[in-house]
């Protein structure tokens, strides 16, 4: 049969080119497959689309903690959700928001760490405050009963000191980051119990954490807020409970009005009270 102008010349050449071309893209595209593959494990793939580190509050922590709010609700709604005293219900929590609501004395919280790589360091936690120090918050304060005391938190820290920074329980005045970090590996998880104290000023906070992960040499940050997304935030409580306006105790089945010498011992404990009001 007679070859077609095809199959002669420029034709014939280019086909040859085209099909050297393919067998050249099919072996070095198994080559990269092969080499990517040795390199990067499916983890990979999967945790490269998460941030390297994880920090989650634990949901209804401080729940053991006393409450100031900056005003009472007025909206009959917010009024009995308000009343019903559930602490961590998020409805009593957004509320509490809105009142300008602050934990009294002390913020404590547990704090979760989970790394997403191979390896990751937790190098600093701190406080930086989102909004200016405002004065104690005075509107109305709510007791929560005590069962039993909390645990000892691991760092602490006073933000009336002038350089706030983290310490370990029982040795104040030396950072505890710095000299130590924690290391995470993959999957691992770490947790801290954190107490954010306030006496002197209103303070609206996040927590920032700084990490690095392994191999970058490049510090990162992540903030933390509370479980809804808000900043914290704490209060110092007054001298004298006459400073509140209204006094609650949560019993437990909501709150209720406490007023004279109950509300008195409840800021002058073992002292005498003889208010009337």
């Amino acid at each position: 049969m007679p070859e077609s102008d095809d199959d002669k010349g420029p034709g014939k050449l280019a086909k040859v080119m085209l099909w050297i071309g393919a067998l050249l893209t099919a072996v070095v595209t198994a080559w990269l497959t092969d080499a990517f593959s040795l390199f990067l494990r499916p983890a990979d793939l999967v945790s490269a689309a998460r941030p390297p580190l994880l920090v989650t509050v634990l949901p209804g922590t401080g729940a053991e903690q006393d409450l100031a709010v900056a005003s009472r609700p007025t909206a009959p709604r917010d009024r009995a959700v308000f009343l019903s005293g559930r602490f961590g219900d998020r409805a009593f929590d957004d509320v509490v928001a809105t009142l300008k609501g602050a934990w009294v004395g002390e913020k404590e919280m547990r704090v979760v760490f989970e790394s997403q790589r191979d390896l990751v360091r937790v190098t600093d936690v701190r406080v930086k405050e989102v909004a200016p120090r405002q004065p104690i918050v005075t509107g109305a304060f709510v007791e929560h009963p005590r069962q039993g005391g909390p645990a000892n938190p691991q760092l602490t820290v006073s933000l009336d000191a002038r350089d706030a920074f983290f310490t370990q329980a029982g040795k104040p005045g030396r950072p505890y980051f710095g000299p130590h970090s924690l290391s995470l590996k993959r999957g691992d998880q770490a947790e801290l119990g954190l107490e954010i104290r306030a006496r002197k000023h209103s303070h609206t906070f996040v927590l920032e954490v700084e990490y690095v992960v392994a191999g970058t040499g490049k510090a990162q940050t992540v903030t933390v807020k509370d479980p809804a997304g808000r900043p914290f935030r704490v209060t110092g409580a007054p001298t004298a409970y006459t400073a509140y306006g209204t006094v609650y105790r949560n019993t437990g089945a909501g709150l209720k009005v406490v007023t004279g010498r109950a509300a008195c011992r409840l800021f002058l404990p073992g002292r005498a009270c003889t208010s009337a009001r």
